[in-house]
């Protein structure tokens, strides 16, 4: 977490670009309709293309919001300036007025964290919000994780009630975990 902290903005920017194209160019990406991404924060890898160009292509795009200490929803935005307010942590979350959807519809989630792991562990910041919401989505829901190539770790340690996503992306690489 402290190397990510300490990239520069120019860094965060140039790897965040290569690591959403990719993404983008998935095939995964693009056979998606509902996708599910996040606002950033600490030097996380940006997610802007991602939302502009889901929202550009009439894709529906959706972003968490935190409802109590337990639950987070899943919530369709149609704008990064006009449907977001300051949330949970500080992070940018769509606004309280806006309804949830309904984790089942969601085809792709984008998903963040401090570390991965090759079996597609992930740290992240303690909270189980995703561990828990991941529960609601259907089987065949892809789990992406976009990383920087040093967040990726040989071994997490897993508890039961870890979730592992199915592929991350990197910069230099792309991991598949599982094929749903």
């Amino acid at each position: 977490m402290k190397r990510r902290r300490n990239l520069d903005n120019g860094s965060v920017l140039a790897l965040s670009d290569i690591i959403q194209k990719r993404i983008v160019e998935s095939r995964f990406f693009k056979e998606s309709s509902v996708i599910m991404a996040y606002m950033p924060i600490q030097n996380e890898i940006r997610t802007d293309l991602l939302i502009e160009r889901s929202i550009a292509s009439g894709k529906t795009i959706l972003l968490p919001r935190i409802k109590d200490a337990e639950t987070m929803e899943a919530v369709p935005i149609q704008s990064l300036g006009s449907d977001l307010i300051k949330g949970y942590m500080g992070i940018m979350e769509p606004d309280p007025s806006i309804p949830a959807a309904n984790p089942q519809t969601i085809d792709l989630v984008i998903l963040p964290g401090i570390a991965f792991d090759r079996k597609g562990y992930r740290i992240g910041f303690g909270g189980g919000y995703y561990d828990r919401f991941i529960t609601r989505l259907r089987n065949d829901c892809i789990l992406l994780a976009p990383a920087y190539d040093f967040q990726v770790l040989e071994h997490i340690p897993a508890e039961a009630f870890d979730q592992p996503v199915d592929m991350v992306v990197t910069e230099k690489e792309i991991i598949h975990i599982s094929l749903k």
